[in-house]
């Protein structure tokens, strides 16, 4: 694409206006308290547990090098000594420049390393004190609110000044062992005893998540499975949950690895996905790449959920990640089905470039209310400054150039700026005015 060719005025006055407008973080993995922030941590423990580790071991750094990194009793610049090399060799990633420049807006850096790093490392440790959630999301980044995603918390324990939480539903779709079973009957008081008890569970469940507040429902099964969910009769699933119970023969149970089928999963999406048909809900899905160093990427392809697509009109699809490298794919199904929505989580730092380019398609392709244009994604709060300005450079660049090439004005420029950041989710995700 010739997205360098965008006007350098157009694309600072574009700036300019996306630092000054509200934003709504679609998806954030962070503690849902600030008090619940690790305090036992240094910058590398905290800055190299999420993402950017991926870049390193690419780049040759082996998992016992990684280990001596994050271990606090190395002093921190033998630590960097055998980072360094491998930072260096990753240092035009997005991962990477997400972080520099996070240090440059928080602890007045131009980027990390051999001569900064000890500073960063004082400056971050105080951090650690409250006041950095508010610093981070409001006076920096000037977020309303961010989407949180905590399986470890419940829905309601998350400090609702920065969040709002989501809701998995990866349990009762693909259960994984007794502790599964036995969490999900000390949650609800329902002994689980046959199939209709999973199922009623399951709604119970459901229902007392979005009256805790939850915004949206989330599916991370993209890691574990393909995305295609067949049809599949009541029987065929019912005989296979009964054989998950039917080994539930000794005290040594809860350990037992479930080799739960697809034919159980494949029904338990439907039913999920029936009862947020009736609700209108929104259904957050993970497409696209996944994290770490190995997985199987076909698994991710979005194409494989159309007969979703189809069947729960009323559902509203957020697909997350732009379906990267799936993204013209995404682009194809959005403009199909009113009911698909691209959402630009975590993508403006796998590969700015692919962000870009989408976008100069996406805007002469679909309706500008279709995109979602910024969720961190992050473990850690550093990190969302640095993404949400790449997020931001992304979008002004592809709008520079549509009013270089004459296709909108400023005017529309700045209209599709803060449709993207704020009204567009704020609508997609039904967020009322208590927010």
């Amino acid at each position: 694409m010739h997205y360098v060719m965008y006007n350098r005025d157009y694309f600072a006055e574009l700036m300019e206006y996306a630092s000054g407008i509200e934003t709504i973080d679609t998806h954030e993995h962070l503690p849902g308290r600030e008090e619940y922030r690790d305090k036992d941590t240094d910058i590398f423990r905290e800055y190299l547990i999420h993402y950017l580790i991926v870049d390193l071991l690419s780049a040759g750094m082996t998992k016992d090098e990684h280990a001596r990194v994050l271990d606090g009793t190395i002093p921190l610049m033998d630590r960097w000594h055998l980072l360094e090399p491998y930072w260096e060799a990753s240092r035009n990633t997005g991962y990477c420049r997400a972080l520099d420049i996070s240090v440059r807006e928080l602890y007045g850096v131009d980027k990390i390393c051999r001569d900064t790093v000890e500073h960063i490392n004082r400056e971050f440790l105080r951090t650690l004190e409250p006041g950095h959630y508010r610093r981070v999301f409001k006076e920096k980044c000037r977020i309303r609110v961010s989407l949180l995603d905590r399986m470890s918390e419940a829905v309601d324990d998350c400090d609702r000044e920065f969040f709002r939480r989501v809701y998995h539903m990866d349990t009762f779709i693909y259960p994984r062992s007794g502790y599964d079973i036995r969490d999900i009957e000390r949650d609800t008081g329902t002994r689980i005893a046959s199939f209709d008890n999973w199922l009623e569970a399951c709604q119970a469940t459901m229902e007392k998540a979005l009256a805790q507040g939850a915004a949206a429902l989330k599916c991370s099964l993209a890691y574990e499975r393909p995305l295609c969910f067949e049809r599949v009769s009541y029987n065929d699933a019912e005989n296979d949950f009964n054989t998950i119970l039917n080994s539930k023969v000794s005290n040594n149970w809860f350990h037992y690895l479930f080799k739960a089928t697809k034919r159980l999963q494949d029904y338990m999406m439907h039913f999920v996905l029936e009862l947020a048909n009736r609700k209108n809900l929104t259904f957050q899905f993970h497409t696209g790449i996944q994290e770490g160093t190995g997985n199987t990427l076909a698994n991710s392809d979005p194409s494989q959920m159309t007969n979703l697509f189809i069947g729960y009109p009323d559902v509203t699809f957020d697909i997350f990640h732009i379906g990267f490298p799936y993204q013209h794919t995404l682009s194809a199904i959005a403009k199909m089905f009113p009911n698909v929505f691209i959402d630009m989580c975590w993508a403006h730092i796998i590969s700015p470039v692919a962000c870009v380019n989408s976008l100069l398609e996406w805007i002469e392709c679909m309706p500008a209310a279709k995109i979602s244009a910024f969720g961190g994604d992050y473990k850690f709060v550093d990190g969302v400054i640095g993404h949400l300005h790449i997020a931001r450079e992304n979008v002004c660049k592809a709008l520079a150039l549509k009013v270089s090439e004459g296709l909108m004005d400023m005017d529309r420029a700045r209209q599709l700026l803060k449709m993207f950041f704020f009204d567009n989710p704020l609508r997609i995700f039904k967020l009322g005015g208590d927010i």
